[in-house]
């Protein structure tokens, strides 16, 4: 299918070559204008008709050796099979217009042919280096679009691969700490199943959504914050200061848990050396959470596969990467806070 910058080079190519030669070939002063117009639009036609035989044969060779690493047999091919045309029919243009002229008969010789047949190669050269060079950016731009799809489609596999990794890994801690509560203290366990419940409609109704507003994302954190911290106790202390202005701004859902996981995952936490983790909002449109490192003794190194799923989330969004520093005494990421796109609810 030719595509619409396609077409406006070739009638750009088939007006310069007609343009030059109608100004070329001027009427004779014995020829009426009607004819003289007439032949013109038969000049003009056959023009057009060679343009399209060297287009044809370079669409046949694109057939025949479609890979980008095969422009030399393209070109060949190409200009081999469109002057075993070009050549004949130009000579016919020329033979038809003097005659619907009236010039008088040339008085052909190898000499002429041999022009001929040069000026053909100059058409064959331009026609085939403008559509080549159309075709070759086309297929270019095509060959970049799927290798980024099946990047997307890679990463998305990638970003449901990881999230199932953690969902099982944050229930079997949550039915852990809800059996240790229930002979404990039960109306905190009673408390402690509301908040899971919380936690739970929230992983079904925006697992699947791409962005959700901070503020529910907040809504639902603080639920599974509630959970650790009826867990730790004192030991885990969470300072969250989000304004109100960027509460209405976007993230991936699942995010903060993933992070907040992590710290707990990966960083010793007791009343001795209390775990400190602190959400808040940064230059107006970035989202900072970050903990103290108290790594756990023995503890097997982190294939940081919380974090891979977040940014593989926000590269399949096309935003902003996510920042990662580890300073020694404080682990910090910093995540790109999203506006809403115009047209969602």
């Amino acid at each position: 299918m030719t595509t619409p910058n396609e077409k406006w080079v070739h009638l750009l190519g088939i007006g310069i070559l007609a343009l030059v030669n109608v100004v070329n070939t001027p009427i004779p002063e014995n020829t009426s204008l009607a004819l003289g117009l007439l032949s013109y639009l038969v000049l003009i036609g056959l023009i057009a008709v060679q343009w399209l035989n060297i287009v044809w044969q370079v669409k046949r060779a694109w057939r025949w050796y479609p890979g980008l690493d095969q422009v030399k047999f393209r070109l060949g091919y190409s200009f081999l099979f469109s002057i075993l045309l070009a050549t004949p029919l130009m000579l016919f243009t020329r033979f038809t217009t003097d005659k619907l002229m009236g010039y008088p008969d040339a008085e052909w010789s190898v000499g002429i042919f041999l022009s001929y047949f040069v000026n053909a190669s100059i058409l064959c050269f331009t026609g085939i280096g403008a559509t080549e060079a159309v075709y070759y950016y086309a297929r270019l731009r095509k060959s970049e679009q799927e290798k980024d799809e099946l990047l997307r489609i890679n990463l998305l596999a990638q970003y449901d691969s990881l999230k199932q990794q953690v969902n099982p890994h944050f229930l079997f801690n949550s039915l852990n700490s809800l059996s240790s509560l229930i002979q404990i203290d039960p109306a905190k366990a009673e408390k402690f199943v509301e908040e899971l419940s919380h936690v739970y409609r929230y992983l079904l109704q925006n697992s699947q959504e791409e962005l959700t507003p901070l503020h529910r994302e907040l809504g639902f954190i603080r639920s599974y914050l509630h959970l650790l911290q009826t867990r730790f106790g004192d030991a885990f202390v969470v300072n969250i200061q989000v304004p109100e202005g960027a509460k209405h701004l976007l993230i991936p859902p699942l995010t903060l848990q993933l992070l907040v996981e992590n710290a707990v995952k990966h960083n010793e936490v007791s009343s001795e050396n209390p775990l400190y983790l602190n959400i808040v909002v940064v230059e107006g449109n970035w989202l900072k959470v970050s903990n103290n490192l108290q790594k756990k003794t023995g503890a097997i190194p982190s294939e940081k596969v919380g974090l891979a799923n977040i940014m593989a989330k926000y590269r399949l969004l096309g935003q902003a990467e996510v920042q990662v520093r580890d300073t020694g005494a404080e682990f910090i990421v910093l995540l790109p806070l999203i506006k809403h796109p115009q047209g969602l609810p």
